[in-house]
């Protein structure tokens, strides 16, 4: 059984999402504003994102799909938006918007927990715990 989720982001939070994360990180940013946001499609998804100078000159950049994947990610982290951990995340195209697929597979094997020290006793109330307050 597989458990499927779809994010799809506006052109403005991807827009916010890839100056985010490039900024972040130090990365060089044309300056200007961002006039069109374009995708190819083919074996990976390559974003085009065309920035507008104040003296009109149009400077294309190129992202490559996994940095847009992990910029888009880290957006919706940092707007508390639960994404599970072992979950299969791809960036997807759909009518001309950016698309986050995450996928769950639940046919894998159940993660065991150690036997480890027993766990203290919850306090309930004036310092009892519940089982005792049971019996």
């Amino acid at each position: 059984m597989r458990e499927l989720r779809c994010i799809v982001f506006t052109e403005r939070e991807l827009i916010s999402a890839v100056i985010g994360r490039r900024r972040k990180r130090n990365e060089e940013l044309p300056q200007g504003t961002v006039e069109s946001v374009k995708f190819r499609t083919g074996d990976t998804i390559e974003t085009i994102m065309e920035v507008k100078d104040d003296y009109g000159r149009i400077t294309s950049l190129h992202l490559p799909e996994p940095e847009v994947a992990a910029a888009l990610i880290a957006f919706c982290m940092g707007r508390k938006i639960p994404l599970p951990v072992e979950a299969e995340k791809t960036l997807h195209v759909i009518k001309d918007a950016a698309t986050l697929i995450i996928t769950m597979n639940f046919n894998k094997n159940p993660r065991l927990v150690g036997a480890g020290p027993e766990k203290k006793a919850r306090r309930v109330g004036a310092g009892r715990d519940l089982a005792g307050s049971l019996f």
